[in-house]
């Protein structure tokens, strides 16, 4: 792992080396330009994971919010979570010590399906490292159209930061008053004098501790590595490819999360947590790939690429049997095992782009198809019952468990899907979308295969508005029924659907410069697997859904010279209207309103104040809705200085999250909870040049 390690330090030190060579050699007559600082504002006009294009989000019959890299610099963004509370539709559900879990107007996201990197799927069980990231893309509804099976909630994309043309070095350290440090350098720019070959390279290392602590008093710590180096290289005027690699690595301790009582009061205090001290997470995670782009013509163009990922982890679990605390004594069971995981993946994908003029219609034309390889093996050796106690702090000691007594397991499958789309436009007033997509999953007892279409009109009132509505559909493959003991054994399950039917607004203002929305919609999960049986006679049968509607309103741009913000709000009507065991009731964590607004002032050119509001409404804590959590509304606040220093910029912050320490639950599953951190004071430092 060290070694991994620094021959990742080696390469992009080896490049950023090339690189202050080729800027003395071709920059010696090069006239130098001081800049002067400037603040940066919030919108963006495209989001291309949502037509896999570069179309207008005026000319997208679908919700979009883009989180620029200008907001997540403001608010100091560590994780992915940090990022999307600025999108009210996105939940934040059970966090561990190496993922997060989210829900997208209500619906899960699926870690394997749901979740994008640059637009096409991606494995997400670990620490995603958003030091890589650019900006966030999030897709509200069923976008299996373009990226076939998923719920559908929607798509979160994670768009990586790419080579450029100049040169630059940037450096910064960030840390919080935990005790937490995190350093970071980023470099890029062009390797010869013609530009035609680029780089880009980020290496960030982070300690990170936790503001809660185990039994014997010591404090939740992570280490948490990620080097990653991209290269562009422009074969011909028309041709470019692609290069890419990244390597993460974690250690963490672990924490599961808190227990509450049923009236849902956090049982041990906040800061106590369930496992022990021993417990840890050792995971790594590669990626690289190449990805081709060729200019066919004026108006067609190719995209493909091919990307391998690989992720391992060994866990040490103490895993904390909480449903069986007895409150008299304080005592608790806990069920300790060890287990390695190994994932890879290996995806292909390809994108033909292009527009035709047929009379006096255009046709924004899109045929693309995609293939993924998944192969998993993980081999688990379980330990014996041993009880803690919450109230005296009793250690489980470690015990001394053997691989050569576990048991394996594997997965594997292959899933492809093609997909043709058409954006046609009458004239400046109207335009339509069709699509259709054929998608298959071969996978042992659960192949599975759907023609999935999408249909969406748009009518442009002005030249700055579109008003629009669309229908589209998702799919989640399932597979046989394998429990011998089920009536239904050996029956084939449909896969499970989603389709939404969607109604939504978008108005450029004050010159562009600040995007309105607002969309209602009708979300329809059906086939959800239920039991018409018995825990002792099961029947496995299909027939459940779930069905979500609600309204969203949205707003991001800049008010004026000095002032900009990111707000957005959404009311969501959630229900199991059929199913055996929740019908009634309302899905997990998801909560009937929630709310944000993150502003910047500038008050100079080089100095600006922040000021952000999260509100969550109240939330069932499980699914048989036995307790509720209540809603909050957190505070936070900041201010930024851009120092000139020797020519260049020195970018100094300054954050305080929850400015009021708001107790609060945040998420969860099955009864246990996150506790809302309190008070916490950020900083950071910077320096490009």
């Amino acid at each position: 792992m060290k070694t991994q390690v620094t021959l990742i330090s080696i390469a992009i030190a080896a490049t950023l080396n090339s690189s202050a060579f080729a800027a003395t050699q071709t920059n010696q007559d090069i006239e130098v330009i001081t800049v002067v600082g400037q603040q940066q504002h919030y919108k963006t006009d495209q989001a291309h994971a949502a037509m896999r294009s570069d179309v207008s989000l005026l000319d997208t019959p679908q919700s979009v919010t883009v989180i620029p890299t200008e907001i997540m610099d403001d608010q100091m963004v560590l994780t992915l979570g940090d990022a999307l509370k600025n999108d009210a539709s996105v939940s934040i559900g059970r966090v561990t010590t190496d993922r997060e879990r989210f829900s997208l107007r209500g619906f899960s996201l699926d870690e394997s399906t749901n979740l994008l990197k640059d637009g096409h799927q991606h494995f997400s069980k670990y620490r995603l490292p958003m030091a890589l990231m650019e900006s966030i893309e999030v897709l509200k509804g069923p976008s299996s159209l373009l990226y076939g099976q998923s719920t559908p909630g929607g798509l979160v994309n994670l768009v990586t930061k790419n080579p450029t043309y100049d040169s630059f070095l940037e450096i910064g350290i960030k840390g919080d008053d935990n005790g937490s440090l995190r350093g970071m350098l980023d470099a890029g720019g062009s390797l010869n004098e013609a530009q035609t070959i680029r780089y880009r390279a980020i290496v960030e290392k982070q300690e990170n501790k936790n503001w809660r602590e185990y039994q014997d008093g010591s404090a939740q710590e992570s280490d948490f590595f990620v080097g990653s180096l991209m290269t562009d290289f422009d074969i011909s005027d028309d041709l470019t490819l692609s290069l890419h690699y990244d390597k993460s690595d974690e250690l963490a301790g672990q924490d599961s999360g808190a227990l509450v009582d049923e009236q849902g009061n956090v049982i041990g205090g906040n800061e106590t947590i369930w496992d022990m001290p021993w417990t840890k997470i050792d995971a790594q995670s590669e990626n690289y790939g190449a990805d081709i782009s060729y200019q066919l013509s004026d108006d067609w163009n190719i995209d493909a690429g091919y990307n391998k990922q690989h992720n391992e982890r060994e866990r040490w679990e103490s895993k904390p049997q909480t449903g069986s605390y007895d409150p008299d004594t304080g005592s608790y069971k806990n069920k300790p095992y060890n287990k390695l995981e190994d994932w890879q993946q290996q995806s292909f994908y390809f994108d033909l782009v292009g527009t035709l003029e047929i009379g006096s219609m255009q046709h924004d034309l899109l045929f693309g198809g995609n293939y993924l390889k998944h192969e998993y093996s993980s081999l688990k050796v379980k330990g014996k019952m041993d009880s803690g106690n919450i109230d005296t702090g009793i250690i489980v000691p470690q015990p001394d468990l053997d691989y050569a007594d576990g048991k394996s397991e594997s997965e594997h499958y292959k899933y492809y899907g093609v997909f043709a789309q058409d954006l046609i436009t009458f004239n400046d007033q109207w335009q339509v979308l069709l699509g259709v997509r054929f998608d298959k999953q071969e996978k042992t007892d659960a192949d599975n295969q759907s023609v999935l279409p999408k249909l969406g009109i748009i009518y442009h009132p002005t030249s700055y508005a579109s008003i629009y509505a669309n229908y589209s559909e998702s799919f989640e493959p399932q597979g046989r029924v394998l429990d011998d003991e089920d009536a239904s054994f050996g029956t084939e399950l449909d896969p499970i659907k989603g389709e939404m039917y969607e109604l939504g607004t978008k108005w450029e203002l004050l010159s562009g410069k600040v995007r309105l929305n607002a969309a209602l919609f009708d979300i329809k999960r059906s086939n959800i697997i239920v039991n018409q049986g018995s825990s002792d006679e099961p029947i496995t049968t299909q027939g459940g859904v779930q069905r979500h509607k609600g309204v969203e309103l949205g707003a991001i741009g800049q008010i004026n010279d000095d002032l900009s913000l990111i707000t957005s709000l959404m009311y969501l009507d959630a229900e199991y209207t059929s199913h055996d065991e929740f019908e009634g009731n309302r899905p997990e964590d998801v909560p009937e309103w929630t709310a944000s607004i993150w502003a910047k002032y500038s008050i100079t050119e080089r100095a600006a104040f922040n000021l952000g509001a999260f509100y969550e409404g109240a939330r069932f804590g499980d699914g048989d809705n036995s307790f509720e959590k209540s809603a909050y509304t957190r505070i936070d606040t900041g201010i930024s200085y851009i120092l000139p220093v020797a020519g260049n910029d020195l970018q100094l912050r300054l954050k305080v999250e929850n400015l009021f320490d708001t107790d609060y639950l945040g998420g969860g599953e099955n009864g246990e909870v996150n506790v809302g951190k309190p008070r916490t004071l950020k900083f950071g430092v910077s320096y490009k040049i």
